[in-house]
């Protein structure tokens, strides 16, 4: 029973972090449309970089690969995600 608990946890972990990811995708995708991002933050869109960043590097210390890889996808979208906000920050309607 333990095991089985342990192999779902693992796999809704790394579903949660997918579905975190979706969502950062479409607000990229709407930036991306709209070809604007002047209500977002560039600074704490920096911020949610860094401290993905280092979490992912506590999760590699701990060497559990469904949240490194739960992690690296989550990097990947705020990463996009800054990329996205800093192209259209100056951008007008």
């Amino acid at each position: 029973m333990n095991n089985f608990f342990e192999i779902f946890i693992n796999y809704a972990t790394l579903i949660s972090y997918i579905a975190f990811s979706i969502d950062l995708f479409i607000q990229i995708r709407r930036i991306f449309k709209r070809k604007s991002a002047k209500d977002i933050s560039w600074k704490g869109t920096m911020f949610r970089v860094i401290g993905s960043l280092v979490i992912l590097i506590k999760f590699i210390g701990i060497n559990d690969i469904f949240l490194i890889v739960g992690q690296i996808v989550f990097s990947l979208a705020v990463g996009t995600y800054l990329f996205a906000v800093i192209k259209y920050r100056n951008t007008q309607n």
